[in-house]
């Protein structure tokens, strides 16, 4: 009788929902029904009841939430071309920034989630609380500063990238690929649609109603192409964090991508990098995937070596990419060090101004100080939290590179850490990496991705029927007089030898090459 195998975590099968959850969903449909008349008589809008049911299921479903969440950050030009976003304002009270506000509200709600379900251990609250202690500090110093309301656009824009990365490390793999495809094709989405604005011109995509300035962008004769993002910047850096995380999953074995989606979204962010012209996101690629080859320190020289192939090809791609288009002026990358160091020199006091006191925090609607301009996500920290804060974080940072460096030659998913570190790294030299949500949520998600066990990742066979072993029998008794007993068989067409080994049913049979003689003859010759 054989055993069917356990299916393996890759392996779906659609399933009958229970009876509770269908008549969960029975009860809240009905009640939206009642609601949407009931809010149209009190004077509110009609849609608010159905928009909060959504909502609700959002904020505990981790999978509809996330992607909820994934589709607000990487296409939110998109949402506005369907007029999701003016529908969002609409049901909010004329709130512009309802939509952004909801996504963040449910990924806050699905991290409680994962929290309850799965606690911290004590050595990740050591680390946790002394930070939230500190950055404490600092809010309190921005709303001195700056006022509440910018000092809270601060705090979700810094605190957002760690909100995502513990709720995708409480999903199970199952979830992380759904996620992980829906993010590929999000980034196809905005290949096609950055290829069809570069397609149309500038000039046309303002007529159509694309604001100029953060839609449609023109540095110099060059346009950069934003795809389904809001600017260029968020398009680049997407691609780039796309690019880098699918890259260094090939350089695990057990991790390597096998997904048809997943390999057009590749070629797709390499056609977004090179028409949004962002160096920031090819640094970010180019500067994770060189420190990820050369710090693995997992595999053997062959896998290395085509590592390193891998790394130089990527490179190469980038730069003909960016030669195509016509993006190889610097005129912005030096006016970036003279912003930088007037920023520096006098910018902030040794303190700093306290959260959300530069960056994008001055351009939400909330600002109450004048806008800085700062592209340096290092300078950032210098600003906000002063030069001790910053001189702990950059000792943090060659720290944990220093572990994981260490780690990748026993763990070899660490160089998939390395490698969105150094791009992090990279990327903050010569912008704000950390608050483009679309970016690191992409790279947060490929973190959780490769943290996961190797034998917990559906193979190509996932599903397969295992065929079942027939349980071991008891253990034979060894009796060590048989082990030198020799045993000779006259009267056959050979001599036999049969040489008992320490269990009784192995043998060694050896036949005699030598003549034969028979029983006749050997009498005669006696004679």
């Amino acid at each position: 009788m054989t055993r069917r195998a356990a299916r393996p975590p890759g392996a779906h099968r659609w399933r009958i929902p229970r009876w509770a959850v269908v008549r969960w969903a029975l009860v809240m449909a009905a009640a939206v029904v009642v609601a949407v008349p009931l809010a149209a008589l009190l004077g509110l809008p009609p849609l608010l009841p159905v928009v909060l049911a959504g909502l609700g299921v959002a904020a505990v479903r981790p999978l509809a939430g996330m992607t909820y969440v994934l589709v607000v950050l990487m296409a939110p030009l998109g949402l506005w071309m369907i007029h999701v976003d003016e529908l969002m304002s609409h049901t909010f009270g004329g709130r512009e920034y309802a939509l952004s506000l909801s996504s963040s509200v449910v990924a806050v709600s699905l991290m409680c989630r994962a929290l309850i379900r799965r606690p911290p251990s004590r050595q990740q609250l050591a680390w946790a609380v002394p930070a939230v202690l500190i950055f404490g500090v600092w809010v309190l110093i921005g709303v001195a500063n700056h006022g509440l309301a910018q000092t809270a656009a601060g705090a979700r824009i810094t605190v957002l990238p760690v909100v995502l990365l513990l709720v995708f490390a409480g999903l199970p793999v199952r979830d992380l690929h759904r996620l992980l495809t829906v993010t590929a094709w999000l980034v196809i989405g905005n290949g096609v649609a950055a290829v069809v604005e570069y397609a149309l011109g500038p000039a046309r995509l303002v007529a159509f109603g694309f604001q100029e300035g953060r839609a449609v962008r023109l540095i110099g004769d060059t346009f950069r192409a934003s795809g389904l993002t809001e600017v260029n910047a968020e398009l680049g850096l997407l691609a780039g964090a796309f690019l880098l995380g699918y890259a260094a999953l090939f350089l695990v074995r057990t991790l390597r991508p096998r997904h048809v989606v997943w390999h057009v979204a590749a070629g797709a962010a390499v056609v977004c990098l090179a028409l949004s012209t962002s160096r920031s996101g090819a640094l970010l690629l180019a500067g994770g995937l060189v420190a990820a080859v050369v710090l693995n320190r997992g595999g053997d020289q062959a896998a290395r070596r085509r590592a390193r192939l891998l790394g130089i090809g990527v490179v190469v791609l980038v730069v003909g990419g960016f030669a195509a288009v016509g993006a190889t002026d610097s005129d912005s990358l030096f006016e970036r060090f003279t912003v930088w160091g007037r920023l520096i020199a006098h910018g902030a006091p040794w303190y700093g101004l306290g959260v959300g006191g530069v960056g994008a925090a001055t351009y939400s609607r909330a600002a109450d100080s004048p806008q800085v301009f700062v592209d340096n996500y290092f300078v950032s920290v210098v600003l906000q939290f002063g030069y001790l804060v910053a001189a702990v974080v950059a000792g943090l940072v060659v720290w944990g590179l220093f572990r994981l460096w260490r780690r990748t030659r026993d763990r070899p998913h660490y160089v998939v850490y390395v490698a969105a570190l150094s791009g992090l790294v990279c990327g903050a030299l010569m912008i704000e990496v950390w608050e483009y949500g679309d970016a690191m949520a992409c790279l947060a998600l490929f973190l959780a991705y490769s943290a996961r066990r190797p034998e917990e990742l559906p193979g190509p066979d996932a599903g397969a029927e295992r065929p079942a072993m027939s349980p071991p029998g008891p253990a034979r008794a060894w009796d060590p007089a048989l082990e030198e007993t020799v045993r000779l068989q006259p009267g056959s067409a050979a001599e036999t030898v049969v040489m008992n080994r320490p269990t009784v049913d192995d043998t060694v049979i050896l036949l005699n090459p030598g003549p034969t003689v028979d029983r006749n003859a050997r009498e005669r010759h006696y004679r």
